[in-house]
């Protein structure tokens, strides 16, 4: 007889679980398990060693082996005890001496939609409240210097390169822009791409000063620069071969004013790339994009359809535009369209 069937009501009990996941992962970074667990170790050791109850710690360590951020087996010299260890994923993404790790991003991102959640109630009665408990908080300076700049090395970088040979061919010499870059990490990373090539790095001011520290530790000072300017506003500078926008046009005032911008910058023949995430007519995909950015649709905020995006770029004057398909990005995914000044 077979019992492997999957009830229909099992994804809500696994919405109904995901905060005692979510839970169990912000202690071990906030303990540093996953440092501690490098070397392998049985509960009773860990327990004894950050001063926790045994009974909790043994469930806490196997709902983290559950989730796949740790391993744990029976050694030889003691098969009388599980031993735990670090899993590669946590090695790799949540420990602080990883060049990879994001721990602030994730926590950054847990701990806003935790909040946002609990506000349901109010937002469905008196809508979105800009100073509100759901409204983000920080500074865009420590943001860019913490959890988005964990994410841009971590996940934005590596899918850009990735991204490049699906582009014309470039020449040996030209000049790129990161439209709203916030750190930098992007604009350098296709400036080390692109060794013959000169960039700017455009941002908010206090997130440019973060951006220009970054270009200063990379060695790029004499290719590259940091202009701090309100994108909504101020001019961007001109003379771009290769202009790169992800996740701006959800925030600005007039986000097609700002594509004209963008657009009017290139070169003749230049490129402009737009990753932007998108509402969805499949419900899958739209579960992991509405989370995260059904709140910029509740602030009043772009939100685009399909096909949007591609028509203000038309609306701005780009021609030989095409969409180069969807990034699934971890926190949720994009799209990237492209368009050329004539």
């Amino acid at each position: 007889m077979h019992f492997h069937t999957s009830h229909p009501l099992q994804p809500f009990w696994n919405i109904a679980a995901a905060p005692i996941q979510m839970q169990a992962l912000e202690q071990a970074l906030a303990l540093g398990l996953f440092q501690h667990l490098k070397q392998a170790s049985t509960a009773k050791v860990v327990a004894e060693n950050l001063q926790l109850n045994l009974d909790a710690t043994i469930i806490w360590l196997d709902l983290l082996w559950s989730m796949e951020l740790l391993t744990r087996q029976h050694l030889a010299d003691s098969p009388e005890a599980l031993h735990y260890c670090t899993s590669p994923l946590a090695l790799r993404h949540f420990t602080e001496d990883s060049a990879d790790n994001c721990a602030q991003a994730w926590l950054y991102r847990a701990r806003f939609l935790a909040r946002f959640s609990g506000q349901w109630e109010t937002l469905l009665r008196n809508g979105f409240e800009p100073q509100g408990d759901a409204a983000p908080k920080g500074s865009w300076a420590q943001a860019a210097r913490e959890q988005i700049g964990q994410e841009q090395r971590v996940v934005t970088v590596p899918a850009v390169l990735s991204l490049l040979h699906l582009l014309p061919s470039l020449p040996e010499t030209g000049n790129l822009l990161d439209l709203g870059g916030g750190p930098g990490h992007v604009g350098i990373a296709l400036a080390q791409h692109l060794p013959g090539w000169n960039g700017v790095l455009c941002d908010q001011a206090e997130t440019a000063v973060v951006a220009q520290e970054n270009i200063m530790a990379s060695g790029l000072t004499d290719r590259l620069q940091a202009l701090g300017c309100d994108l909504n506003t101020d001019a961007i500078g001109g003379g771009y071969d290769l202009i790169w926008c992800s996740a701006v046009l959800h925030f600005l005032h007039d986000p097609q004013a700002a594509l004209c911008k963008a657009a009017a910058a290139l070169n003749p023949g230049g490129v402009l790339l737009m990753a932007h995430a998108e509402q969805s007519d499949d419900p899958a995909v739209a579960a992991r994009v509405l989370p995260f950015y059904g709140t910029l649709a509740l602030r009043g905020n772009l939100f685009p359809r399909p096909g949007e995006i591609a028509g203000m770029m038309a609306k701005a004057g780009l021609s030989d535009i095409r969409s180069l398909g969807r990034i699934d990005f971890p926190m949720a995914p994009v799209w990237l369209h492209m368009g050329r000044r004539p």
